[in-house]
């Protein structure tokens, strides 16, 4: 039994700024490593359903990236675990979803990036928490919350909004500028699903808009500690 299972995208990521440039793994890599990083000991899996590559460009300045990428370089049909959570990247930019279906065991959340609009809004119904950047939202968050079976968090750079059924939270924080902000809606899920299993593991109750603030505050430490 794994802890977390991730499906979807990796990438090959070419990184540019104006003082540096450097090559790494995306997407499902960026959540891998902070799960490892902050928590050694979880079963963390990898099943990529689709290989690509991206170029970036950072402005630390503004705390700003933009990308240009080929994310569905080759596909494959992933072999699904048994796991506590399921977390796929990035579902509006999957050419096949089907695999969704086969998920038998544990909490299921998903990503979306920048790009191509989701086509298959069905699949939403199968979600429990749907990660999305302001940047991204495309539609209004609370007709989106009404497609998705669980809890839709929209982050931003000022905090989020995460709303469940009828249950509205709102959470502000400090922006922090000239930080790299590369890969932070990947380090926010991470932190919010090793958060959400611990609370799951220890106690009956949990607290959402706690679990979310911790969230917040780990990426924010993250982000200066990098500075």
């Amino acid at each position: 039994m794994q802890d977390v299972s991730l499906y979807g995208h990796i990438t090959f990521d070419r990184v540019f700024s104006k003082t540096s440039n450097y090559c790494s793994v995306g997407s499902m890599g960026n959540v891998w490593k902070t799960l490892n990083t902050i928590n050694p000991s979880l079963k963390v899996s990898l099943n990529p359903t689709a290989f690509g590559e991206a170029v970036i460009y950072v402005d630390v300045d503004k705390s700003e990236r933009c990308s240009i990428a080929n994310l569905n370089n080759f596909t494959k049909s992933p072999e699904i675990q048994r796991s506590s959570w399921h977390h796929i990247l990035y579902i509006n930019e999957l050419e096949d979803l089907s695999f969704i279906d086969d998920i038998a065991t544990g909490i299921i959340s998903a990503d979306i990036c920048a790009g191509q609009v989701l086509s298959d809004l069905e699949v939403l119904s199968k979600i429990d928490f749907l990660f999305i950047s302001d940047e991204d939202l495309f539609m209004g968050i609370e007709e989106l919350s009404k497609l998705v079976k669980g809890t839709v968090i929209m982050h931003h750079s000022g905090g989020s909004v995460a709303i469940t059924g009828s249950n509205r939270l709102e959470n502000s924080v400090k922006r922090i500028d000239n930080v790299n902000v590369l890969g932070c809606g990947d380090m926010f899920a991470s932190f919010f699903i090793d958060k959400y299993l611990n609370t799951q593991k220890n106690s009956e109750n949990i607290d959402l808009n706690s679990i979310i603030q911790q969230s917040h505050a780990l990426v924010s430490t993250t982000l200066l500690n990098n500075k």
